[in-house]
């Protein structure tokens, strides 16, 4: 009987730990993460002037996930896993522990017209939504130079460590 008492309350105690584990801001300032290809990420809208628009880029249907390696000031985006192919180095700039900057780093690597598009219209700012689970649901969004805004809502998620933390 004091087995299954003792069993019972460990259980408990447990349950409560792992509840109490919930993800903050902070924990997707480093780490590994992953970037899952959905459709209801796929949308950006577009407002300029007094309009609104939204529009669907062509996606590569070979790309199911990026991963994510970042450092507090740094991140590196893989397709599809580390190692294929060309990565993509950015900069982050910490607005706040929810809000970020990220640039493309041209120090790295050479950049496409549109990446030096982004940094020349001051980059993507990303904000958080929400944290589930291991998920942070964020929009993106970029004011270019003749004020429109464009975002996007996006999900990246922490990979799950070895550990268990």
């Amino acid at each position: 009987m004091k087995k299954t008492i003792f069993l019972l309350f460990t259980i408990l105690l447990l349950g409560f730990y792992t509840r109490a584990q919930e993800l903050t801001c902070s924990d997707f300032k480093i780490g590994q993460f992953y970037i899952p290809e959905i459709k209801e990420t796929a949308k950006y809208t577009i407002i300029s002037n007094d309009s609104i628009s939204e529009f669907i880029p062509k996606k590569d249907p070979a790309i199911k996930k990026y991963i994510v390696i970042r450092e507090e000031k740094t991140q590196v985006e893989w397709k599809n896993g580390i190692g294929n192919g060309s990565p993509e180095h950015e900069i982050i700039e910490w607005i706040d522990d929810c809000t970020y900057r990220l640039t493309f780093d041209s120090s790295i690597s050479e950049l496409d017209e549109e990446k030096k598009w982004i940094n020349d219209n001051n980059g993507i700012v990303v904000s958080k939504i929400k944290i589930e689970g291991n998920c942070m649901y964020y929009t993106a969004t970029m004011t270019t130079k003749i004020g429109q805004k464009i975002s996007q809502n996006g999900i990246i998620c922490k990979e799950e460590s070895l550990s268990g933390g």
